[in-house]
Order: C-alpha cells, then sequence, then structure tokens
C-alpha cells in the first residue's frame, strides 16, 4: 500500500492502543519503517540517471529484509528503546509492522494481474513461509483509496475530538494549528 495509508494505519493502530505523544509516534513510525528495505529504488534509479549499469535492488531486497517477522521484531525492538513505556510500545509497533504486512498482502499488486507481492515472513533467514494473496488488489484500486478515506476520517474525528493528530509525529506546534482549523472548520459547518 501506500506509505502514506501505512502511516495513517499505523498512527490510528497507536491512537486506539492509548500510546500518546513521543510513544505514538514511534509506534507510527514502525509501521512505516518495513518500506526502507524498498530504498533500494533511488539507487537503481540512480544508476540509470547517470548511464551505470542497471541494478536491480528495489526487486531484490524490497518485501525481503524488513517485511517478516525478523523486521516485526527488530523495528519495534529499536523503536521501543526511545520509549516512555517501553513494553507498550514494543507491543504496539509490532502489531503496527504486522498490519503493514496485512495491507501490503492485500493491496500491494502491481499494475498487472499477476504482478503479485508476496509476504516472505522469515526472510532473510529463510524463504519459507512466503506467503502470498492471488486476489491482491492493485495498489491504486478502490479498496485502498477507500481505507486512506477511512482513516482520514478518523483523523479528523480525533483532531476533533481529542485535539491532537498525525501531524504532531512532525511537529506539535503544527498539530496544534491543524487541530484549531479543523475545529473551527468543524464548528462552523456545524452551525450552517
Amino acid at each position: 500500500m501506500n506509505p502514506i495509508t501505512h502511516f495513517l494505519a499505523s498512527w490510528s493502530l497507536g491512537d486506539a492502543g492509548g500510546t500518546r505523544q513521543r510513544d505514538l509516534s514511534l509506534v507510527t513510525w514502525s509501521g512505516v519503517m518495513p518500506d526502507l528495505d524498498g530504498l533500494g529504488a533511488i539507487v537503481d534509479e540512480a544508476n540509470r540517471m547517470f548511464g551505470r549499469p542497471d541494478t536491480w535492488y528495489f526487486d531484490a531486497y524490497h518485501h525481503v529484509w524488513l517485511h517478516g517477522l525478523p523486521g516485526a521484531v527488530a523495528i519495534p525492538l529499536v523503536m521501543s528503546r526511545f520509549a516512555a513505556q517501553k513494553a507498550r510500545t514494543f507491543v504496539l509497533g509490532f502489531a503496527a509492522v504486522h498490519l503493514h504486512l496485512l495491507c501490503d498482502l492485500v493491496g500491494s499488486r502491481g499494475p498487472d494481474a499477476g504482478d503479485v507481492w508476496p509476504i516472505h515472513y522469515l526472510a532473510p533467514f529463510s524463504m519459507r513461509g512466503t506467503v502470498l494473496w492471488p486476489g491482491q488488489w492493485a495498489l491504486n484500486a478502490w479498496p485502498n483509496v477507500l481505507l486512506t478515506a477511512l482513516l482520514l476520517a478518523y483523523v479528523f474525528h480525533r483532531a476533533v475530538v481529542a485535539g491532537y493528530s498525525p501531524v504532531g509525529v512532525f511537529h506539535a506546534g503544527a498539530d496544534r494549528t491543524f487541530v484549531e482549523t479543523v475545529r473551527a472548520r468543524w464548528a462552523r459547518l456545524r452551525e450552517s
């Protein structure tokens, strides 16, 4: 799925799990970080742009290094070291990585029907435990768009009701401004 959808889903999971402030940010990033194994795409593209021999790092390593059980343990283990509530952050981070895997399993197909992304659950140590769902929908399919829209609705709801949002992952002041803006717009809508 789209990294923005992973971000919103992980933030929503952390929020529902009762984490706040820094711990909520750590859980959120735990759910996004599996896609770091896709950074080989930058090297692949740079090699093409500069006329170097083609490389296939993205194809070779994306969904291998961090999209499985080893990544699901390592990522929240590292992130929880910086948390106030270490155990809760680890458990929710572990769940956020698995939510990422589930989202990729159901909704990360490429443009062709056969361009299905498997989850190599025990990689990079073993290719056993590979999970593949042939019904995987395309990355830009309506279920992904609907899921993102529902997550955004949850974000706006939390901004109005709880007074914080995923913007706080980046900057507390920007989050306050976002929440004030959303609350003001919501108040105007209720008045009309």
